[in-house]
């Protein structure tokens, strides 16, 4: 079966290969992580919590602190106790004394309240007292009876402890305006009798304080602080709504042994409970948190750990895309360099950077392959280069011997039957022939000397067919100093000769005409004759053959070699319909000698 992965691309793969290992490691090091971040993170809240519900009891206990040390400070006042035990306090008096007791006493009482702005004071006389109906720094002692918790408070105050409750006292001159209070209720004694007890005095501070406090300790929205006293009486809480709320399901905990975060199921719900006492007071502070909000603060610690690994996921992902993709990027460009070195281009090139890893190397050897291969290839040419043109002097020394041969003997025949003037034209014209065909051995000729060549071979040939030959030149002046390669023409004339009027008795006479013209950096030559003509798709087939498999046709193949292989495929023999005769042209480069000779 087939590896899936195989049908990726590598690009795909690799990406794939660094990624998923990578993201598996991340995942597995998440899971063993979270469990000790979670745990960390709930001893650091349940601190927090503890802190809170602390902060929450000193700040509670500094309030009852300071109500306890105003209360002792009016117990020590010397005008209070002088006025306090004082014979005849609470009897029938002029008003006039009790007017100046009340002045005494208010201006103690307005001093302590001026330096302490948020408390209130309170001092308890009998109600026979003339002033103890003013319910503002006096009150009847009957006020005190009234309270549902009297005898709570009466009891503390015997047992020489101070009653801390709730209160409702004036919040203002207006005897109207009042507020719910925190008042610490205190006995006064006698500095001289330590038992006899002359009357009792209330320290109050506004119970928004507390409820506050509570508030700042509540860190949950559904959680509930309250204080409660020693004898089940509600003191304060954090909210009002949410505490009427748990006492409607009988959720809230009464006065018991300290705890802290202790889960307990109330109903149908689980709750964490913790439950401090307060010193200064009987009292008790409770905290009370619904299970479900206390474990949903965790769930950001979810979210933040799924969108880390997330995030981590994507980083991975995209680094390893670009990785990948940068090395495949590099055999790519390795992949593009080799097909085209496959399609023929000698050219190809991979650029060497700094970088000193495998596919460098890479670079380098494949580099090193293309140098060796167009050094070769060089080779190659030279060699089949001169093995072409020995055969092309291979070829030459089969045809001009054997013209050689026919010449010397028309030579002989005129010298016979004519005067020695025509025997001096013809050897000049065949040494011209000679000289301009070996050449010094060089394949490179200009022009003007190729289509001379051509001249003086006709005039040899008009000796043996009596003038019948008629060639027309149109080669412009301008063309004449270009290069080309010798013996071009020549061999396209010859055919026309030899296959025209040498082998058809009935043809009297042969034309023969050549042109030259330039198209931009080419020079085409055009010989048309007024022959039998040929078949031009089959002449064209056979000028494609190799010369050393061909059986005949030497001098047209090897032109049209020559010309390919010294100038490239572009140039060459191309045979063209005609009317009458056989029409051909031959392409080659604009070239001066300097540069035929530079090239080839």
């Amino acid at each position: 079966m087939k590896n899936p992965l195989q049908k990726l691309s590598m690009h795909k793969r690799m990406m794939l290969y660094f990624s998923v290992p990578l993201i598996l490691v991340q995942i597995l090091l998440c899971f063993l992580c979270y469990p000790q971040v979670v745990r960390h993170y709930r001893e650091k809240t349940d601190y927090s919590m503890e802190q809170s519900v602390s902060q929450a009891i000193s700040f509670t206990e500094s309030y009852l602190r300071n109500m306890t040390y105003l209360a002792n400070m009016v117990e020590d006042n010397g005008v209070i106790q002088n006025t306090l035990s004082a014979d005849g306090f609470g009897e029938e008096r002029p008003y006039m004394e009790q007017w100046l007791e009340y002045y005494e006493l208010n201006k103690e009482f307005n001093s302590y309240e001026i330096s302490n702005s948020i408390y209130r004071f309170c001092l308890y006389v009998p109600d026979e007292v003339m002033y103890a109906g003013n319910q503002y720094y006096f009150d009847g002692v009957s006020r005190l009876k009234e309270r549902s918790d009297y005898v709570d408070l009466r009891y503390a105050l015997n047992t020489g402890e101070d009653y801390v409750a709730i209160s409702r006292k004036r919040d203002g001159v207006d005897q109207q305006d009042t507020s719910q209070m925190v008042t610490l209720y205190h006995r006064i004694a006698s500095k001289k009798e330590k038992e006899e007890e002359l009357g009792i005095c209330s320290i109050s501070v506004s119970a928004k304080y507390f409820q506050d406090i509570m508030k700042n300790a509540n860190i949950t929205s559904e959680g509930l602080v309250y204080l409660m006293s020693e004898n089940g009486r509600m003191i304060t809480s954090s909210n009002s709504s949410i505490l009427q709320k748990m006492q409607k399901k009988g959720i809230l905990l009464n006065y018991g042994a300290e705890l802290f975060m202790e889960k307990k199921k109330e109903g149908q719900k689980e709750y964490y409970i913790t439950r401090q006492n307060v010193d200064g007071a009987s009292w008790q502070m409770i905290l009370i948190i619904p299970e479900n909000e206390y474990e949903d603060q965790y769930t950001f610690l979810w979210l933040s750990a799924a969108l880390m690994l997330g995030s981590m996921i994507a980083v991975i992902v995209l680094m390893s895309y670009l990785l990948s993709g940068y090395y495949v990027g590099r055999l790519k460009k390795l992949n593009v360099e080799m097909t085209g070195l496959e399609s023929g281009n000698l050219n190809a090139n991979l650029p060497i950077t700094t970088e000193e890893d495998e596919i460098e190397e890479i670079y380098h050897n494949f580099n090193g392959m293309v140098q060796e291969v167009q050094r070769l290839m060089q080779e190659h040419y030279q060699l089949g280069k001169e093995v072409k043109m020995a055969e092309v002097r291979a070829l030459q020394a089969q045809i001009n011997p054997h013209f050689l041969y026919n010449t010397l003997d028309l030579i002989n025949w005129i010298s016979m039957d004519y005067g020695a003037e025509e025997i001096g034209t013809l050897t000049w014209n065949l040494a011209r022939f000679y000289r301009l065909s070996l050449n010094h051995g060089k394949s490179l000729i200009s022009i003007g000397e190729e289509v001379e060549h051509v001249e003086v071979y006709v005039n040899i040939e008009n000796y043996h067919f009596d003038n019948a030959i008629s060639l027309e030149v149109d080669v412009p002046e301008e063309l004449k100093s270009y290069a080309c390669l010798n013996i071009i023409l020549q061999p396209f004339v010859e055919n026309a000769i030899v296959h025209g009027i040498a082998e058809k008795p009935d043809i009297e006479s042969c034309e023969i005409r050549i042109c030259a013209r330039r198209e931009e950096q080419d020079i085409v030559f055009s010989v048309q004759d007024d022959g039998p003509g040929v078949d031009v798709k089959e002449m064209q087939k056979e000028t494609q053959q190799d010369i050393r498999t061909a059986q005949h046709g030497y001098g047209v193949r090897n032109i049209n070699f020559r010309l390919k292989l010294c100038f490239g495929e572009k140039y060459g023999v191309t045979y063209l319909e005609s009317e009458k005769g056989t029409h051909v042209e031959i392409k080659i480069p604009v070239m001066t000698m300097a540069e035929a000779e530079e090239k080839i």
